[in-house]
């Protein structure tokens, strides 16, 4: 059953039990007398609606079988017209793609030798060759992301700067993508998916941002990688910047879920934890830089009423009021930030609810929420601790 729906039920029970049983009787009255009224107009329009059609059977037979035919006239034109533009589309591209492999051998011919190896392995293999380390471009983002880092941490190793690092393996990449057309598609690919900027770009502007975005962060997989690039949330932006404050909610409970994990050592317990439960100890290996970055977003498309710093600008206001940091009553909050009212705490469903005239501080709260869908909100003030702590 839709929650919405469970939601109106619940308060019309509480209507009908503070009403009198003179009105309820009276109103039960005019219920029967109105259903009465309502069926015996339905039960009179059936009847007019078959009189007509048995009357007018031959002409709405015919008015039917124009319309239909029509449509399917317009379904068969509309089909025929996308796949015509589809296929037209493959065909510039296939010839584009030719254009740029043909007009990019021809520079490179004499400037290419090769003395060893096979040709076509080193040129269109999978496989590219990097300091002796073999990186399939195939893969997911976030893995051929894990390689470079490796890349990297092995050449400091050897007495490189991490700057010098990145530059050296940037270089090479750049090189290996004028021999390989399929590596410097891929590389653009990449960069695609990550940067603001979609302007046309050299190969070397590529390779140099597709190897510190990979040295800069990553998330537990390829696809979350992408939204979030140097502490620049990028679904979350767009979510905020539309308004759709529930969705960003979740969205940062993500996003915080998903660094977390990330800066976990691999033997920590919390490692196992699933998705929709985050504790204090997610909160304090973020770096803060992404906490600072999440509030700014927050703060800028909401006008300054939600984010972290409007939070702990009211948890600061509390403390103050009860003289002694962290001693005051979390209903008092509750109260401030509207997830409580008329002295109890909101039911789950109820917090979303009307957002555009919401309390300052109202959001973030998804991932600090312990209560089910058809629960009371229950707050887990130990994560916002933490958080206020950090900020």
């Amino acid at each position: 059953m839709n929650i919405r729906f469970k939601q109106i039920l619940r308060q019309l029970f509480l209507l009908v039990n503070r009403i009198s049983l003179i009105e309820k009787l009276l109103y039960s009255f005019l219920l029967v007398v109105l259903t009465r009224f309502f069926l015996n107009w339905v039960s009179k329009l059936f009847k007019d609606l078959i009189n007509y059609i048995s009357q007018n059977s031959q002409t709405i037979i015919i008015v039917i079988t124009i319309i239909v035919g029509i449509f399917l006239f317009a379904t068969a034109c509309f089909l025929y017209f996308t796949i015509w533009k589809s296929t037209q589309s493959q065909v510039n591209e296939n010839s584009n793609d030719d254009a740029d492999v043909s007009e990019e051998t021809t520079i490179n011919q004499d400037r290419s030798i090769y003395t060893e190896g096979n040709y076509n392995e080193n040129i269109h293999g999978d496989y590219v060759e990097i300091h002796g380390n073999y990186i399939n471009i195939n893969n997911d983002f976030a893995e051929v992301a894990a390689q470079i880092r490796e890349l990297v941490t092995q050449l400091q190793n050897q007495g490189y700067s991490q700057e010098d690092a990145e530059e050296e393996i940037a270089n090479e990449l750049e090189e290996k993508a004028l021999k390989n057309p399929k590596l410097k598609k891929t590389l653009r690919r990449w960069r695609k998916s990550f940067s603001k900027n979609n302007a046309a770009a050299s190969d070397s502007k590529v390779a140099e941002d597709v190897v510190k975005t990979a040295t800069s962060y990553s998330y537990s997989s390829s696809k979350d990688f992408t939204d979030v690039i140097g502490g620049s949330f990028h679904t979350l932006n767009e979510l905020l910047q539309s308004k759709k404050w529930e969705e960003a909610d979740w969205e940062t409970a993500k996003i915080i879920y998903a660094i977390a994990q990330y800066e976990l050592p691999d033997s920590h317990h919390y490692k196992s934890y699933p998705p929709d439960y985050i504790v204090p100890e997610h909160i304090k290996v973020i770096p803060k830089k992404y906490l600072n970055n999440i509030d700014k977003l927050w703060t800028k498309h909401s006008n300054g009423r939600f984010g972290f710093s409007v939070q702990k600008r009211i948890w600061k206001s509390l403390c103050e009021q009860a003289e002694m940091y962290y001693s005051f009553d979390n209903d008092k909050f509750g109260d401030l930030v509207g997830w409580r009212k008329e002295e109890d705490w909101l039911y789950f469903v109820d917090l979303y609810d009307s957002l555009k005239t919401a309390a300052p501080g109202h959001l973030p709260l998804g991932y600090m929420l312990r209560s089910d869908e058809l629960e009371k909100c229950e707050v887990d003030f130990d994560i916002l601790e933490v958080i206020i702590e950090r900020l």
